[in-house]
């Protein structure tokens, strides 16, 4: 199941089912936070984020760079709120670590840079 056909789920079947514990707002939730730990966004650019996905990441989640039959896991390392801040992305297998820093602008979100350190 696709992020947003689990999400139907919870939106359609469980919600409101636990009024008689008074759990109703709670459950969905923690199942939404659940949803979105576990499936990352596929994006096949990582310097080329779409501003609008940008916003909805929050610190811990997962972005998955797709190259070919490849997938990278990439975990927001960093997030800050507002103009003048930032997010990083960070991503690392056995050869080394990569960091991939966007800047939060007035005009939105901007690509700022790359770092790339190799294991010895």
């Amino acid at each position: 199941m696709t992020k947003e056909e689990l999400l139907q789920v919870i939106n359609d079947k469980i919600e409101g089912q636990f009024n008689q514990l008074d759990l109703s707002n709670v459950v969905p939730g923690i199942l939404r936070d659940l949803v979105g730990a576990s499936i990352g966004v596929e994006v096949s650019d990582i310097t080329a984020i779409d501003g609008a996905v940008l916003d909805a990441l929050s610190c811990g989640d997962k972005v998955i760079k797709v190259t070919g039959k490849q997938k990278h896991a990439y975990i927001v390392s960093y997030k800050g709120e507002g103009v003048g801040e930032g997010l990083t992305l960070t991503y690392s297998d056995a050869a080394g670590t990569e960091t991939v820093s966007y800047d939060y602008t007035e005009d939105g979100w901007a690509y700022n840079s790359t770092d790339k350190g190799e294991f010895a």
